[in-house]
């Protein structure tokens, strides 16, 4: 399954790590507050983040290829 999440505003990795680190922050928050249930949701969202804006991610310019013209 092709998922599109290039997009211009997540081309900077800052704000792709600020995205993924916000998500582990929440879900350590749940695990200290040990609400087991939301803590496994959002760790969940936290991995396949960072699978997705860390280590998979192609910008949104890398998207747009222009015709070879032949």
């Amino acid at each position: 399954m092709k998922s599109n999440t290039a997009h211009p505003f997540l081309d900077p990795l800052w704000r792709r790590v600020l995205l993924v680190v916000a998500c582990a922050v929440w879900a350590a928050i749940e695990t200290y507050h040990q609400n087991t249930f939301w803590a496994t949701m959002v760790g969940a969202v936290t991995v396949y983040g960072a699978w997705e804006y860390l280590y998979n991610y192609r910008p949104s310019t890398e998207d747009k290829t222009p015709d070879s013209g032949a």
